[in-house]
C-alpha cells in the first residue's frame, strides 16, 4: 500500500501543481470504519493560506443525492408507501401532467401523459431536466431561474414552478439527469411533515455524527470552508453557477433552498461516515438505520440495461456504458476497461469534481473532495479510481 499511497499523492499533487485543482483529499475506509488512507494536497483559499484536507468544508453539490435518495427510501419503507405511486398524489401540478411531444420545437408542443413515479423520481427516467442540460425543458429552466442554488427560492416554491411545467418525455421512456431529487426532498418534508434540514440532521446526521454536514456554515466552522473555483474554459450552460456559488457562504439566514439533489456542505471525513454505513448494509455498529430491503433498492439498477442506453454516453468524463443506476447512484453492472471497476461498485459524485465510491467485493469506500467546477473539467474520477483499484489489488 506504502508504494501506491505515494502514486496517489504525487497524482494529487500533480493535479495542484498544475493548477487543475487548488486543494484535494483523499479518505478510504474499510468495512470496520477504520481510515486505512486520509492524504491531501493544495489549499483552502485562493491566498494559499489554509492546507486542504479531509476536514475542508465543501459544496459537496451531488453527493447529497445520495444521502437524500437513501433518507427517502427508508421513509418510504418505514411509512409503507410504494414506490410506483405517482407525484400527482403529492404536486397538485400533476394532476393534469404534460410531456413535450417527441421532437418538439418548443415548450408548447406537449401532449397529456401519466404523472412519474417515486422510482422514476429517483432513477432520473421521470421526464425531468437540470438547467444546464441540452434540451427544451433545461433552457425553460434557465430563462425562469429555476436553478437549485441555497439562495433561490425554497424548496416548496422550486418544486411548485418545476411541477408546473412539461416533462422532457414520457416517464420510464428514458434517463434524463434531472432536478428529481430537489422533488425528492421535498416529499421528505410533505411525508414527515418537517423540513428536510431538520430531516436529515435528526434521521442521519446526529446517528452518524456528522457534525460537519449540513445545509448552513456554523460562524465556528468558516475557517475550514473551501473556496469555489471556476474552469477556465467553462460551458455557457455553467456559466450561472459563478453567479450564485462564487460569493456565496451559506449563512443560516441567506440559504432559502435546502436543494436535495445539491445543498449539503460536509468534509471528506464525514461523509466517508455515510459511505461507510452503505457499505456496512445500512448498519451502523449492531443498529440498523436503512432497512435491507431499502439497501436493495441503493445497490441494485433500477433502469433497463446501462445509462448509455437510455441516455448518455459519458456523465463528467465516465463512460456510462455498464454502468447502470439505482434508486440513489451508479451501479456498475459490466465494468468498462477505461472505467476501472468491479461488478456491483456504488457511488456519485458532485459539480465541484468531487466523488465518491464504494467497492462491496474489496469490502473498502473512498471520498475524494475538492473545488472545481463543473465536474467534466477533467478525468480525475476514472483517473484516481483506476489508482485506488490498483493500489487494493
Amino acid at each position: 500500500m506504502q508504494i501506491y499511497r505515494e502514486k496517489l499523492r504525487e497524482w494529487m499533487n500533480d493535479y495542484v501543481e498544475k493548477d487543475k485543482f487548488n486543494g484535494c483529499s483523499l479518505s478510504i475506509a474499510d468495512t470496520d470504519g477504520n481510515t486505512v488512507l486520509d492524504i491531501a494536497s493544495g489549499f483552502n483559499d485562493k491566498e494559499k493560506t489554509k492546507e486542504f484536507n479531509s476536514r475542508s468544508i465543501v459544496r459537496i453539490f451531488s453527493m447529497t443525492k445520495a444521502v437524500v435518495s437513501a433518507c427517502l427510501l427508508q421513509l418510504l419503507h418505514e411509512r409503507n408507501i410504494q414506490l410506483d405511486e405517482t407525484l400527482d398524489h403529492y404536486f397538485e401540478n400533476y394532476s393534469d401532467c404534460f410531456a413535450l411531444v417527441e421532437n418538439a420545437k418548443n415548450v408548447t408542443e406537449i401532449e397529456k401523459t401519466k404523472a412519474p413515479s417515486i422510482y422514476q423520481l429517483l432513477n432520473h427516467t421521470s421526464g425531468l431536466s437540470y438547467f444546464f442540460n441540452d434540451d427544451l425543458i433545461a433552457k425553460e429552466y434557465l430563462k425562469r431561474n429555476l436553478t437549485t442554488a441555497p439562495g433561490n427560492h425554497d424548496l416548496a416554491i422550486f418544486t411548485e414552478k418545476v411541477t408546473s411545467l412539461p416533462l422532457c418525455f414520457e416517464a420510464g421512456t428514458r434517463w434524463n439527469y434531472s432536478v428529481g431529487i430537489d422533488l425528492a426532498g421535498r416529499l421528505i418534508e410533505i411525508i414527515s411533515g418537517v423540513s428536510l434540514d431538520i430531516y436529515l440532521r435528526k434521521f442521519l446526521f446526529d446517528e452518524l455524527k456528522m457534525n460537519d454536514t449540513g445545509f448552513f456554515l456554523p460562524t465556528s466552522q468558516t475557517d475550514r470552508f473551501a473556496d469555489c473555483f471556476f474552469f477556465h474554459d467553462m460551458p455557457q450552460n455553467f456559466l450561472p453557477l459563478m453567479g450564485q456559488y462564487e460569493n456565496f457562504y451559506y449563512e443560516k439566514n441567506k440559504v432559502t433552498n435546502f436543494s436535495g439533489g445539491s445543498g449539503l456542505l460536509s468534509t471528506g471525513l464525514d461523509y466517508l461516515k455515510f459511505a461507510n454505513l452503505l457499505l456496512n448494509d445500512g448498519k451502523l455498529k449492531n443498529k440498523r438505520i436503512f432497512a435491507k430491503e431499502v439497501m436493495n433498492r441503493i445497490r441494485t439498477n433500477s433502469i433497463h440495461s446501462d445509462i448509455a442506453s437510455n441516455g448518455v454516453q459519458s456523465f463528467a468524463q465516465m463512460p456510462t456504458v455498464g454502468m447502470g443506476h439505482s434508486l440513489a447512484g451508479s451501479v456498475i453492472i459490466d465494468p468498462n476497461e477505461s472505467f476501472v471497476s468491479n461488478v456491483g461498485d456504488f457511488g456519485w459524485g458532485g459539480m465541484a469534481s468531487n466523488y465518491f465510491w464504494i467497492d462491496f467485493k474489496k469490502n473498502y469506500t473512498a471520498v475524494f473532495m475538492t473545488q472545481l467546477l463543473p465536474s467534466a473539467s477533467y478525468p480525475n474520477r476514472k483517473e484516481l479510481k483506476g489508482l485506488v483499484h490498483q493500489s487494493l489489488q
